[in-house]
């Protein structure tokens, strides 16, 4: 094979793990002659300075659809990693060093009892703050060893790379959560031989973009160093697809990744009994790119930092969208209180999806979506108002509240739209309610209120012809009028709508114009036949010389 990339040795007091006898090789060394802790190395340059292409759009907003720009959901979050293995944190550990597979051995003390010397914390960045090279270093000889990166909420994930120390891993696979971490899925399963440790799993590349396939690319045990495993969840051989289809939008959203190393590579020196404390072998990472953005549906173009997650640092990608479109949330994931008329949609290039505003007339705060509604206007409006405002009713606040009626004067958007029914409560009924609107073809008039039997007008204060004395005690409202019709006049109100009292005819009188009005005179000399006796002046003669007042009124 090729050469390997070159180590730094690690100087030791003791002679190389080659000086030592042959018996020793592969077995114990004695610590009390290598016990030195292993220097920090000087900054070396990547031998792979590999960029993976981003197959998703670039950060802005293009035709409506907008995107947040991608970084590495790993800085920031060092406290969010963990591991189930790192050398040296119950004391030191020996380990060897390979350079080439033709030279000797280095070893050294691995110690991270001080939580500072090889902790996975050391995966963010490839060097501390004064240029020293740094890495994440597992226990000597154990092969099933996981990372894991616990998001504090839903981000998109597009690809992952991991630059290896040492011999990438023989077997691995990479797994994500949707849900915090209650259940698991395998992204993509990595082995140098995909037949013989993932049986049944097919090999890379898929038919589609979603399919579980086995990657043999990133698993030679060459180089020995700084040899990278890359995975990209939008592959470029399918490009071709929509990835703004639901199952894409859904393959690349993420809460948690786990990385699984299952196997670690060997010189052909496998022991029967196992690996572990074997001091070649063992997994270190220089870096962990987990490449992702904020999750906002198209909906924004910049993200902020959310309530409860990590203090903010330089590069790190935040959580919490600043949403457009009239959307909202801490995804975007929803249309904004107001804005419910149309059915909440991601953004898909050309298409924005804006939420489009309830017609609330500025009657309501909020509004929510009835997809019955939606559907039965022929998916034109769906939108429902909530908590009418200013007196009003309705799906869009566009009718009065009861005992309220609309002001045909005042625009439909004023405060002072519905104004209160002002019904008479002797003559009203129903409790004083009117009409909210006008609709001539129902016979409706804004604001009429709903009158007794025997009574009138638009506040039911008056009794309707022929009637009177309007009153609560009456159930018709108003009593009729009791006239005589031959005394009262006739082609007017027959009586007083207040007292009652009819309107005579002349020469009539009484509260029901029953009585005539007696004028006396003497009777003519000599007095007429008996046959000529009529009703003169409102008497009745009876005989000669004397009246009597009429008491009925007769035809003549």
């Amino acid at each position: 094979p090729g050469p390997w990339t070159k180590q730094a040795p690690c100087p030791s007091a003791s002679p190389s793990l080659a000086a030592q006898p042959e018996r020793q090789r592969g077995g114990r060394v004695p610590l009390g002659s290598l016990l030195r802790p292993c220097p920090l190395q000087v900054p070396a340059p990547r031998t792979s300075a590999q960029e993976v292409p981003d197959m998703m759009p670039p950060p802005g907003c293009s035709g409506g659809n907008c995107h947040p720009p991608t970084g590495n959901l790993v800085i920031g979050r060092g406290q969010s990693l963990r591991t189930s293995s790192t050398c040296g944190l119950h004391g030191p550990e020996l380990y060897c060093v390979v350079s080439k597979l033709q030279d000797s051995q280095n070893c050294c003390f691995c110690d991270s009892r001080d939580g500072k010397s090889h902790g996975i914390e050391n995966v963010v960045s490839r060097s501390d703050p004064d240029g020293r090279k740094t890495w994440w270093q597992a226990e000597s000889g154990v092969e099933n060893v996981t990372i894991q990166l616990d998001l504090e909420g839903a981000f998109y994930f597009t690809h992952l790379i991991m630059t290896f120390k040492t011999f990438r891993p023989a077997a691995l696979l990479l797994e994500r959560s949707v849900d915090h971490g209650h259940s698991w899925h395998v992204f993509r399963y990595f082995a140098h031989n995909c037949s013989g440790l993932f049986p049944g799993i097919p090999p890379a590349p898929g038919r589609r973009v979603s399919d579980l396939v086995c990657d043999q690319r990133y698993s030679d045990i060459e180089p020995a160093t700084e040899g990278e495993v890359i995975f990209q969840v939008l592959d470029p051989s399918f490009l071709a697809e929509n990835t703004n289809n639901a199952e894409i939008q859904e393959l690349l959203r993420v809460t948690n990744l786990r990385v699984n190393f299952s196997k670690l590579h060997t010189l052909g020196d496998r022991p029967l009994g196992g690996l572990r404390g074997h001091p070649f072998y063992y997994y270190a990472l220089y870096e962990l790119v987990i490449a992702g953005s904020c999750l906002c549906h198209g909906h924004a173009s910049e993200c902020r930092p959310a309530p409860g997650s990590p203090p903010s640092v330089e590069g790190m990608v935040h959580g919490h969208c600043v949403c457009r479109h009239h959307t909202t949330g801490t995804h975007c994931e929803r249309c904004q209180g107001l804005y419910q008329d149309h059915p909440w949609q991601a953004a898909e290039p050309g298409y924005p999806h804006t939420c489009q505003e309830c017609k609330c007339h500025g009657h309501a705060r909020s509004c929510h979506f009835d997809m019955a509604l939606y559907l039965a206007s022929g998916n034109v409006s769906g939108g429902v108002c909530d908590a009418c405002q200013h007196n009003t009713a309705g799906r869009h606040c566009e009718l009065c509240q009861p005992f309220f009626h609309r002001d045909p004067l005042e625009d439909p958007r004023s405060l002072h739209s519905c104004k209160p029914c002002d019904c008479n409560p002797m003559g009203a009924l129903e409790g004083g309610l009117c009409d909210a609107y006008t609709d001539t073809t129902r016979g409706l008039l804004s604001g009429q209120c709903r009158c007794k039997v025997h009574v009138w007008g638009q506040r039911c204060d008056s009794c309707r012809p022929g009637h009177y004395g309007l009153s609560l005690t009456q159930s018709e409202g108003c009593q009729p009028c009791r006239c005589n019709v031959r005394g009262r006049v006739p082609s007017t109100q027959a009586c007083d709508p207040s007292s009652g009292a009819c309107h005579c005819k002349r020469f009539v009188s009484g509260r029901d114009c029953s009585r005539c009005l007696v004028r006396l005179e003497p009777p003519p000399t000599p007095p007429p036949p008996a046959s000529d006796l009529t009703l003169k002046w409102g008497a009745e003669l009876l005989e000669a010389g004397k009246y009597q007042v009429v008491t009925s009124v007769s035809a003549d």
